[in-house]
């Protein structure tokens, strides 16, 4: 199974780092992007408090944030977790996981 969360909204990242965690327990095939856009990057500008254990360096999920979402939030990406990949286009980049077969999901 190929599932793509898209994270637009900061108050949505604790479900969807518990159905991420749900999906990788309950599939051992599955295969998970995480596209963060908008609002949801701040999360990446201090401590959040959320747990992503587990799921940073995990090989079955990537995180990704687009250029616009740095933008838009003030971030440098020095300040990015690693683990975290950068897209110029993340609606692209969205565009092409879809026509690879990816499930869409946003909370």
């Amino acid at each position: 199974m190929k599932v793509l969360f898209h994270v637009v909204e900061l108050d949505k990242w604790e479900a969807t780092l518990s159905n991420a965690r749900d999906i990788l327990q309950n599939d051992d095939d599955a295969v998970i992007e995480v596209i963060v856009m908008s609002k949801a990057a701040s999360l990446f500008g201090g401590y959040s408090g959320y747990n992503f254990e587990g799921l940073f360096g995990n090989p079955r999920i990537r995180f990704t944030i687009g250029e616009t979402a740095l933008q838009e939030n003030n971030l440098d990406k020095n300040m990015l977790p690693n683990g975290i990949f950068i897209e110029k286009s993340a609606i692209t980049k969205m565009a092409r996981l879809q026509n690879e077969g990816y499930a869409y999901i946003r909370l």
